[in-house]
């Protein structure tokens, strides 16, 4: 279990790294986009697509990192004011659900990645290929699913947080 956990970690810390990297992306080419736009008077046709594309991907990069950090927006009021062992209970059934939904919508964004490719499919303007855009959703809901059943078989030790609970 811990070579799981520390390659989790690993593949964790990659994974922040690379939406960071798409964020840092998403923002040079909106200033280079408003530098075009009002400095030159017309900006590249394909940042307003690629900006886009950027930030769903940054999205769904983080969102396995989110759900393996506990790193993601959450009501506590309720689990603050029960016994550890029922707050684990409850978190084990709250991540069973994670795991369900990304089931779900991994086989939607599959699907949906099959016809990007079959159709050749590319973005409106600019005529950005979208298939590799599009792969990263079924991977990254394999990744959070993933994520979600390990937070529910890990050792309690290791799956403590130290963020900030609402009562303390």
């Amino acid at each position: 279990m811990q070579s799981v956990l520390r390659w989790s970690d690993r593949l964790a810390g990659l994974l922040a790294g690379t939406a960071a990297i798409l964020a840092i992306a998403m923002s040079l080419f909106v200033v280079l986009s408003s530098i075009m736009r009002y400095f030159v008077g017309a900006p590249f046709a394909f940042t307003e697509e690629l900006v886009g594309l950027l930030f769903t991907a940054m999205i769904f990069a983080g969102l396995p990192v989110c759900t393996l950090r506990r790193r993601h927006i959450s009501v506590t009021i309720v689990p603050d004011l029960m016994p550890e062992a029922m707050r684990r209970f409850i978190d084990r059934v709250a991540y069973a659900i994670v795991a369900v939904f990304c089931v779900w919508f991994g086989i939607l964004t599959w699907e949906y990645l099959q016809i990007t490719i079959a159709l050749d499919a590319r973005s409106a303007g600019s005529r950005l290929l979208l298939w590799p855009w599009t792969a990263v959703l079924p991977l990254s809901c394999l990744l959070s699913g993933l994520a979600a059943l390990l937070r529910m078989v890990a050792p309690a030790e290791y799956l403590q947080d130290r963020t900030h609970r609402g009562a303390e």
